[in-house]
């Protein structure tokens, strides 16, 4: 869905990116040899992800040669989103691991502590002392998914909503616990639900429930999370300075 999403957020800001003369600027070139230097590593050391960032990178500046130093700078951002479009392989089990155990610890304090349900933690599986029902925390259930797309569209949210820059740091920032918060609430209903109706019904609540709408859970969860702490961010609307008084004849 990437660049759908950059492909509007070039038409929303379409008067800005148009505001400036269009003409050519030719040290955009520098960018275009840039591209080509990193697509020419990429086939050496044979890795598709520079290659990728070395065709987004000559896209960036032909439209720099052909249209001017002043869109470069207007369309970084949206063009910097196609960066998750680039994909991580097994470069992500660095960050997924660390979720995987961090999903499945909070889990385990959340259930023994406030909802008094016996869990057992081993490693990254979660089951109860009978052995009843267990889950494996997997990769793709850690919270990758979701950190992706929750830190998405908190790039989008604190780029087009704030103007203060620590306070776009703090939204994009907050994209990463929100992502695990997410994640933990589904693991939980999976716990409850399995708690109650045994593995089968822990299952079905895993694989989605019906029509696949607790599957959206973590999603929901993060974003519900991200727009309140948007809004406790919230800025003043600028006012506009009043026009000067017209000069007596």
């Amino acid at each position: 869905f990437i660049p759908f999403v950059v492909l509007a957020l070039f038409w929303w800001k379409r008067k800005q990116l148009f505001a400036h003369k269009l003409d050519l600027w030719w040290p955009g070139l520098l960018l275009v040899g840039l591209a080509l230097g990193l697509h020419v590593v990429g086939y050496m050391v044979q890795q598709q992800r520079i290659s990728i960032v070395a065709l987004f990178t000559g896209i960036y500046g032909l439209m720099g040669l052909a249209w001017g130093r002043e869109w470069l700078r207007n369309s970084f951002f949206p063009f910097f989103l196609f960066v998750f479009c680039i994909p991580l392989g097994w470069s992500a089990v660095s960050v997924t691991f660390p979720l995987r155990l961090m999903v499945c610890r909070i889990v385990e304090a959340i259930s023994g502590n406030i909802l008094q349900i016996d869990i057992v933690r081993q490693g990254t599986a979660l089951m109860d002392p009978q052995h009843t029902y267990q889950y494996e925390v997997a990769p793709a259930c850690s919270g990758i998914r979701s950190l992706f797309v929750t830190l998405a569209v908190a790039i989008i949210y604190a780029m087009l909503c704030f103007q203060t820059w620590w306070k776009r740091g703090l939204l994009i920032a907050s994209a990463v616990p929100l992502a695990v918060f997410g994640n933990v609430v589904r693991m939980l209903t999976i716990i409850i639900a399995a708690e109650i109706g045994g593995q089968e019904a822990g299952g079905y609540v895993h694989e989605g429930g019906p029509f696949g709408i607790i599957s959206l859970l973590p999603y929901a969860a993060a974003f519900g999370a991200l727009l309140l702490f948007g809004y406790w961010l919230r800025e003043e609307p600028r006012k506009l300075a009043p026009p000067p008084a017209a000069k007596a004849a």
